[in-house]
């Protein structure tokens, strides 16, 4: 099978960032914005579109400028080790996010089927990271099919919600004594999560179809797509529950309130649906975040940055980098040791990594075609990242601690290669 065979269309791309937008944080955040932010939630998601904009646009146009443009490219514009810092960051930072789908999947789970509760979450959520390691050895054509799939189920709980959302609107609930100002700080980084992904296009270049014109395209889609839907999603559910989705305990019990109020007698029947729905969901971004990312190890690989880079470098007959994927399902399974799958601290680590990976990538951005819509970037980064470091002071230090020291061997893992080169050089 040729090379080619092997290609994501635009379409195939698009998708695939949909799916990574939309895999976890538009559910897991319904509860979390009721109870800081009340109302001002769909607000809050267009404040973050709003900030979050320059970065997509940034990237689409680097993407335009760079063939198979990637982020190790666009930092190593700057210097060899701003591309590298660019490339771990992103890599070791983003696997946050699968974890949290995984962990999520298995919430759900446990909720709907009484089976599963009597097995350990962890030990469910092993066996899952350890599945989508094995399914993501295969083509990019299995992928992608896999991805359609993902898509369709995560479109059943997205619909029901505007729908019953809509149907059972009242104003009144959108009624606020005060603006809920100190939510607004912790919920932020939360917000900016759900645009997480959009960027997938860079670490996938080197399997899209003409990546020049397609991968900035499905970069500025699936933003618009994703933040639309973003806001009519938390709009529909807190206008028909209002402080009611507030007084929810976590995500898991949100979508049964809505049935309960919209839909009474169907209560038994669809609320195991669209739970086993959402949480299908949750694995649709964390597999195509598993397939897409490890592209970032390869590229390090391949420049022999890293220990063991000749191994690491290697695909299979499938073109999968599979000691790469191996990889990921190692630092999934420290994640969840690290947060016990809590929720908050894995999307602010997810953050803060992508932000300082944008914010690498716009620089060389400025620095070859400076603009307005770069600094504007540049600013939008500094806010992000600021709002994660003080939501991990108020929340959990310890994913932030494993991902500076990952971050800081990456670094000394770079400087001796790099050393070792010029002395074999000489």
């Amino acid at each position: 099978m040729s090379a080619s065979q092997h290609k994501l269309s635009l379409f195939a791309a698009l998708f695939v960032n949909i799916n990574i937008m939309l895999g976890t944080g538009v559910f897991i955040n319904t509860v979390v914005l009721a109870k800081n932010v009340g109302p001002f939630g769909p607000l809050l998601y267009g404040i973050a579109g709003i900030l979050m904009l320059p970065l997509a646009l940034s990237i689409a146009r680097l993407m335009s400028l760079h063939k198979e443009g990637s982020f190790y490219t666009f930092g190593a514009s700057l210097s060899p080790y701003w591309g590298f810092l660019s490339t771990w960051s992103y890599f070791v930072g983003k696997l946050a996010t699968p974890t949290l789908g995984v962990h999520v999947f298995n919430m759900f789970l446990q909720k709907s089927i009484p089976f599963f509760a009597q097995f350990s979450v962890f030990a469910l959520d092993g066996c899952i990271i350890a599945l989508f390691v094995g399914l993501n050895l295969f083509s990019g054509s299995v992928g992608k099919n896999i991805q359609y799939l993902f898509l369709v189920t995560k479109s059943v709980p997205l619909l029901f919600a505007l729908g019953a959302g809509f149907w059972c609107f009242d104003l009144i609930n959108l009624a606020s004594p005060a603006v809920m100002w100190e939510g607004i700080p912790l919920s932020l980084p939360l917000v900016i999560f759900c645009f997480l992904g959009f960027e997938a296009t860079c670490s996938l270049s080197k399997v899209i179809e003409d990546p020049q014109k397609n991968a900035g395209r499905a970069i500025v889609y699936s933003f618009f797509i994703v933040m639309g839907l973003l806001m009519l999603y938390q709009l529909a559910f807190y206008g028909a529950l209002g402080s009611a989705l507030a007084d929810q305990s976590n995500y898991v019990t949100a979508f049964p309130v809505l049935i309960q109020k919209c839909l009474p007698l169907m209560l038994n029947a669809l609320t195991p649906l669209i739970s086993l729905a959402i949480a299908t969901s949750a694995l649709g971004g964390a597999y195509g975040l598993l397939y897409s990312n490890a592209w970032n190890l390869h590229t390090l690989a391949t420049l022999n940055y890293l220990p063991f880079s000749k191994q690491l470098s290697k695909c299979n007959t499938f073109n999968i980098p599979y000691l790469c994927i191996i990889t990921e399902g190692v630092l999934c399974c420290c994640y969840l040791l690290l947060t016990q799958g809590q929720q908050v601290p894995l999307q602010y680590t997810s953050v803060l990594a992508c932000m300082a990976t944008y914010a690498i990538s716009i620089v060389s951005l400025h620095r070859i075609a400076p603009s307005v819509t770069s600094l504007c970037g540049l600013v939008s980064c500094s806010i992000a990242i600021f709002f994660c470091v003080r939501g991990f002071i108020f929340t959990n230090l310890a994913p932030l601690l494993f991902f500076l020291v990952i971050l800081a061997l990456g670094t000394s893992l770079y400087l001796i290669n790099r050393r070792s080169a010029k002395l074999q050089g000489h």
